[in-house]
């Protein structure tokens, strides 16, 4: 705790960039892997396994490319129509 008080302005900003850095891939592969659970994808089975290990694997790329080229080919599942009695 002691090697806090030794960390200037310069190295704070540069370890909170690195921090940054380091989480926005976590948050942008976790926000397409919700994205994928919604899209229906038919009888493409193999399709949504290889979107989720190319975004586990490749969280940053893998998320870029789902959203930018890939998205727009699967439509979003519909919600199930609630019947009251």
């Amino acid at each position: 705790m002691d090697i806090l008080l030794f960390i200037g302005t310069q190295e704070a900003i540069f370890l909170l960039v690195f921090a940054i850095a380091g989480i926005a891939p976590l948050i942008f592969a976790i926000i397409a892997l919700v994205d994928l659970f919604k899209r229906e994808f038919g009888n493409k089975t193999t399709d949504k396994i290889l979107l989720i290990l190319l975004i586990i694997l490749a969280p940053l790329i893998g998320s870029m490319i789902y959203y930018l080229v890939l998205r727009k080919n699967y439509p979003l599942k519909h919600k199930a129509q609630w019947k009251h009695d």
